[in-house]
């Protein structure tokens, strides 16, 4: 019991690291979806609801769906922006998982054409966060805790030693994040990853998704090939090094760097969005508490905390407003073993504060710093803020602090009454619930059937209740990159158009059906951006011809609410896509091209 409570224990502050790289990953998310809002969310763009209901699949709900207006999507991409930056800070931790992960689910299921792996792991880890105590560390909720009301600088007992939280969602989670490299490892049993070893070749000689990098790599096959099979081999070793209990935790280190290596080349080399990152976010939950202590026992953080731990905040012991400021600051800025006083109690503060009306903080040398320069010096000693508390000194910014300062000084009374209702302490538990370890059993179990229902070979149909609840809940998941084989085609649409007077244009300004027009050496510069890589090849590949009549209606309406005159309206239009294949015989790439849909804009136009 020992060795499985210490494999599949998560360390406090990992799961705080994950929670702050999940949130700045679903701000990222939104933030690039926005750019695109109108396109692929309403009515006006490429997949309006009548047209949803014909390609997502029956359990996927969507809220975003409950309107094709841009305003309904704009008001709840800002609302999941608010719960994510809530959860950044830590703020209702739990109540900010629950919202981000519904609001991030309905997005999803909004627009399923537009998903790869990354999103799916996005989302899942989403959803198992919810059974974590997100906000036990480095937290707004962490420093409210109840226990500070009356003392502040009650500093846990394992606050300087490994902090391990164990449950039954801890055990599926730690299984969770290694099954995307388990099962993407058995689903590789193409050729090109088994015995000629040349998919990694085969995935950076794709054009229109290698990296200058990656391009540049491709001239290297021979090399390329223990690069194949160093991918298959870390994706089917790591996790056992991750999962020993053996030489603990070296083999878990190990492990987890041999993973993040094929993430930082998939980021140098390939055009995959977010997924790196994603990927680093998950394997971040699982860096053991020995790892957290070793850094803070090296020598140089050992002489930066001592100076850290000196430091002294004083605040006036009238002012409720004012101690919980200084909670927040500490937890996020200071070690916890750093001191808050009142200045009631220690004459010298005391006179300054009255003096100042300011609250002191004194540095390791005993120098007192009041107003906006006692906030820039807390800002100081995180390396994460040192570039904010240099903006935050700049001459103009210091006098604005000042002034921001002074009336907050005089507003105690009003600012206190505010933070009663919005920022009131509260208990903290990290004992998991009886529920929630009965939901994690369920919800592990679902994730593990849907994955092994989904290998090659494996007998019988998934069973309903498990399809359902996967889908509903939105954990269904296939870890399929590059497997079987990876791709052996470069792609790029062409998308003439025939005006009502007979003249030809190119609707896809980014390609051209003139011919002599050449496209360039990567054909990632004709796709606007990664999402856009991705529809348009399901536009290609999609069984359903809704997508393709979805597709060619927007482009219809794209030209023809343009004001115009009637003989340039467009008329038809016709979707080909080229194809070149790769080989590795060094030979020239054979091209092919298909058109794969006719599209009228008005009846007349139509086929007879």
């Amino acid at each position: 019991m020992h060795h499985v409570r210490r494999v599949f224990s998560l360390d406090l502050r990992s799961i705080a690291l994950f929670r702050i790289m999940l949130a700045l990953l679903l701000l990222a998310d939104l933030a690039l979806r926005s750019l695109d809002l109108s396109v692929f969310y309403t009515d006006a763009g490429v997949l309006p609801r009548y047209q949803w209901l014909k390609v997502t699949h029956q359990w996927h709900w969507s809220i975003h769906a409950a309107s094709g207006e841009l305003w309904w999507q704009a008001l709840l991409f800002l609302i999941a922006a608010a719960f994510a930056l809530a959860l950044l800070f830590g703020y209702r931790s739990k109540l900010a998982a629950v919202a981000s992960f519904i609001l991030l689910a309905s997005l999803l299921n909004r627009n399923g054409l537009l998903l790869q792996g990354g999103d799916n792991l996005l989302v899942v880890m989403s959803f198992w966060a919810m059974f974590l105590p997100l906000g036990a560390r480095y937290s707004i909720d962490s420093a409210l805790q109840t226990v500070h009301r009356h003392n502040p600088n009650a500093v846990p007992a394992n606050a300087f030693r490994e902090q391990p939280y164990f449950s039954i969602a801890t055990i599926a989670i730690v299984f969770q994040v290694l099954y995307l490299y388990t099962f993407t490892a058995f689903l590789k049993t193409g050729d090109a990853w088994v015995s000629r070893f040349d998919a990694a070749f085969y995935a950076v000689n794709l054009q229109h998704f290698a990296t200058p990098i990656g391009h540049w790599i491709g001239q290297f096959p021979l090399l390329l090939k223990p690069a194949t099979f160093y991918v298959l081999a870390v994706e089917f070793i790591a996790p056992l090094l991750v999962l020993s209990p053996f030489y603990w935790p070296r083999l878990r280190i190990i492990g987890l760097l041999l993973l993040a290596s094929l993430h930082a080349a998939f980021l140098l080399m390939l055009h995959i969005g977010l997924f790196p990152l994603i990927d680093f976010m998950a394997l971040s939950l699982l860096i053991p508490g020995s790892a957290w202590v070793w850094l803070r026992s090296t020598d140089r953080q050992r002489a930066r905390r001592q100076r850290q731990s000196a430091i002294v905040i004083y605040y006036d012991e009238d002012c409720g407003f004012c101690l919980k400021t200084c909670l927040i600051l500490r937890s996020f800025l200071l070690p916890q073993d750093c001191r808050i006083l009142k200045a009631q109690n220690h004459p010298e503060i005391h006179a300054i504060m009255e003096r100042e009306n300011s609250w002191v903080v004194t540095d390791a040398e005993g120098k007192a710093h009041i107003h906006w320069h006692a906030m820039v010096l807390l800002f100081r000693q995180r390396w994460p803020f040192k570039v904010l508390a240099w903006i935050m000194s700049l001459p103009p910014l210091l006098y604005l602090g000042n002034r921001l300062y002074r009336w907050v000084a005089d507003n105690r009374g009003l600012m206190g009454t505010l933070t009663e209702r919005v920022l009131p302490f509260r208990a903290l538990s990290l004992r998991p619930t009886l529920i929630g370890s009965l939901l994690a059993v369920l919800f592990f179990y679902v994730v593990t059937a849907f994955n092994l229902y989904g290998m090659p070979g494996m007998r019988g149909q998934m069973p309903q209740h498990v399809n359902h609840l996967a889908r509903v809940f939105r954990i269904n998941q296939r870890w399929d990159m590059f497997a079987p084989y990876p791709l052996t085609t470069s792609s790029y649409l062409l998308i003439p158009g025939q005006l009502r007077n007979g003249e030809q244009v190119d609707l896809y300004p980014l390609t051209s059906s003139l011919p002599d027009w050449q496209p360039p050496e990567r054909f990632y510069p004709l796709y606007d951006g990664y999402r856009w890589r991705k529809y348009l090849g399901r536009v290609d590949g999609h069984r359903n011809n809704a997508v393709r009549e979805a597709f060619g209606s927007y482009l219809c309406k794209s030209w023809n609410n343009q004001p115009r005159s009637r003989d340039t309206q467009l008329a038809t239009l016709e979707i080909h896509v080229v194809k070149l294949r790769t080989n590795t015989q060094g030979q020239q790439k054979e091209e092919t091209r298909r058109r794969i849909w006719r599209h009228w804009c008005y009846p007349e136009f139509a086929d007879s």
